[in-house]
């Protein structure tokens, strides 16, 4: 064997992929190639259509999209995304990147793969599935913030979990909710809530004056707490005999007449928890909830009309006023 020649190759060399995936930009605008492939990959237009033109995928296949070390596959890809785009209100980049590193985050600390934290309760959006390979701005830039969190940009989020919407506003700790409950759960959960000021401002001016909910009629009028105000409708119901059945008038007609009936709440934003002085005492909102637990919540940012929050022991604004 002393006469035989071997090669050059080195463990870290790579053989060459030649085949053909799917393809997007680094700002989420879908290219083309086989759907539900095992790999995605990201690159430009120019150099798409000429691989498409030379029928050579070879080109293309170097920036991969991954996903905790391992390649996303197509399939996941677009339902992350799906997810992201629902959970958002607009098209607006910096709230999708805030639900895209939030929900990766929470992924993290629990162990679960992204696409299983957001199959699950977590995300409430309902009928999911992925996302259709179209290019509508809202879809892109949806894309365009998974695959933020894909390359490790930076975490816009500072660590956040979790968000909340305007219910978070609209409720407080202080208003019987549409559920029949007091306030919002974040209050009964976190032995604090920690709202930078700055923050708090910006998320009570994207959230309007009120807020309006469906009424389901639970609420006790005796129990009831907090300023809200209970919304009635007028509606026509069938006027009914002794036997059950509707009556009919003189010409033949079925009878009606005219109910209210419970339509929707209305509640005041902020609640009142937020305008009480006690709770603002370092310039910042912070509100002991006396719940005996580990951990409290901090927002770190807000987007759209929501405010995202990091878990942590201790608070993360001064206690006092500089």
């Amino acid at each position: 064997m002393s006469n035989v020649k071997f090669g050059d190759y080195q463990p870290k060399d790579e053989p060459k992929d030649t085949l053909q995936y799917v393809y997007y930009t680094r700002e989420g605008e879908y290219l083309g190639g086989i759907a539900g492939s095992a790999k995605i990959f990201t690159t430009t237009k120019e150099k798409y259509d000429q691989a498409v033109a030379a029928k050579s995928w070879e080109p293309l296949n170097v920036d991969l999209v991954k996903y905790d070390g391992k390649a996303l596959s197509h399939s996941d890809f677009r339902y992350i995304a799906y997810i992201v785009s629902h959970e958002s209100g607009n098209a607006d980049i910096k709230e999708l990147r805030c639900v895209a590193f939030t929900s990766r985050n929470r992924a993290v600390s629990t162990k679960k793969t992204w696409r299983s934290l957001l199959a699950s309760g977590y995300s409430s959006v309902p009928n999911k599935k992925e996302l259709p390979d179209k290019n509508d701005e809202k879809s892109k830039l949806a894309r365009y913030a998974v695959l933020d969190v894909c390359f490790g940009v930076k975490d816009i989020t500072d660590g956040a979990e979790f968000w909340d919407g305007t219910d978070f506003l609209a409720w407080g700790n202080s208003e019987t909710n549409p559920y029949n409950k007091l306030g919002q759960n974040k209050f009964d959960e976190y032995k604090f809530v920690e709202i930078p000021k700055a923050i708090y401002d910006d998320f009570v001016a994207a959230n309007g004056t009120s807020a309006r909910y469906k009424d389901k009629g639970n609420h006790d009028e005796n129990a009831d707490q907090g300023t809200h105000e209970h919304l009635k409708k007028k509606v026509k119901k069938p006027v009914l005999g002794p036997d059950g059945k509707q009556l009919k008038g003189a010409d033949g007609k079925p009878q009606f007449k005219e109910v209210e009936v419970p339509d929707r709440i209305k509640y005041d934003i902020p609640s009142a928890d937020f305008e009480d002085q006690q709770y603002w005492g370092s310039g910042n909102f912070y509100y002991d909830t006396n719940v005996k637990t580990t951990n409290g919540i901090s927002a770190t940012i807000t987007a759209g009309k929501s405010i995202f929050w990091k878990i942590t022991p201790t608070r993360l604004t001064a206690a006092t006023t500089k």
